[in-house]
């Protein structure tokens, strides 16, 4: 049963990836980076196999950032946090699959690291990764932009100091990249974002 709703999944995602290619459209997400000892809590969905991304998707008309990020931690982690208890977004913006998304993702650090369940359905796979090993596995371009915000993951190389004012740093670059790529061949790259909306 679980590999029908896996079949179906995907092949809704393959039609949806072709009306965002012809129409072009732009989309609010909004995640939840819930970090426990050093590490982060990322998933993997059945339609985009192999690309790591955070808890997350799409904001529904009329509901607020915080709140879809909170339902969507709940829907695909089974992970309930407390709204008080998230601290302020970070606001991203980056193209995937054809579209332009606008995505906030507010981080949660609870004193106990909570208990994950997957569905096994539209996500197949929850783990807790360093930001290091995050980076260097397949993250969705929010996910990786998300990363060169709090921190760079690749340092620059030897002799080079940091990117001028104003311009993108080693990771902002590769999420764009990638983010580019994702949009036109086929990421991680985020979500619909898991930083991306589905």
């Amino acid at each position: 049963m679980d590999l029908l709703w896996r079949l179906a999944y995907r092949l809704a995602h393959a039609a949806l990836r072709l009306w965002w290619a012809v129409r072009r459209p732009s989309a609010r997400g909004a995640a939840v980076a819930v970090w426990s000892e050093g590490r982060l809590l990322v998933v993997e969905t059945s339609y985009r196999p192999g690309l790591i991304d955070l808890p997350g998707g799409a904001v529904e008309r009329g509901e607020r950032p915080i709140a879809a990020a909170l339902r969507e931690l709940a829907e695909e982690t089974g992970i309930e946090a407390p709204e008080t208890a998230l601290e302020p977004p970070v606001a991203l913006a980056f193209t995937f699959e054809r579209r332009r998304i606008e995505s906030e993702v507010f981080a949660w650090r609870p004193s106990r690291r909570p208990t994950v369940r997957v569905d096994g359905r539209e996500v197949v796979r929850a783990t807790w990764l360093a930001p290091e090993e995050a980076a260097r596995q397949r993250p969705a371009p929010g996910l990786a932009l998300y990363l060169a915000r709090i921190g760079d993951p690749w340092p620059p190389c030897p002799g080079m100091g940091a990117p001028p004012a104003g311009r993108p740093s080693g990771a902002e670059k590769r999420a764009n990249r990638q983010g580019s790529t994702a949009g036109g061949a086929e990421s991680g790259g985020r979500t619909p974002p898991q930083t991306s909306p589905t």
